[in-house]
């Protein structure tokens, strides 16, 4: 079953983020990522806005997967970059089918 890493992200520090973005393209190509949306300038629809001004929906193949990238020691060497250039909140979700009615 797929999962998918959901990132809500704040740029502080853009050179810094740009490499943190290159590595983790790199690295996350190896676990078979494939990015489903990437997305800016959200408009609230309902609820408050957290302050994030991106979103990132990456797909994986299985939640072990997901897992095993973001424990890899090629993602954990890009963390501090991450932390660096930027504020993010990561989740990660398995994908799940609504019953039909």
């Amino acid at each position: 079953m797929s999962a998918y890493m959901v990132s809500q992200v704040t740029v502080t520090d853009k050179e810094k983020f740009q490499s943190y973005l290159a590595g983790t393209r790199t690295v996350s190509a190896k676990f078979g990522a494939k990015p489903v949306a990437i997305g800016t300038q959200p408009k609230i629809l309902n609820g408050e806005n957290d302050g994030h001004q991106m979103l990132f929906v990456i797909e994986f193949e299985s939640m072990e997967r997901l897992d095993a990238w973001h424990n890899s020691d090629d993602y954990k060497a890009l963390v501090a970059l991450r932390d660096e250039g930027s504020d993010q909140r990561m989740m990660a979700y398995e994908q799940w089918a609504m019953p039909s009615s």
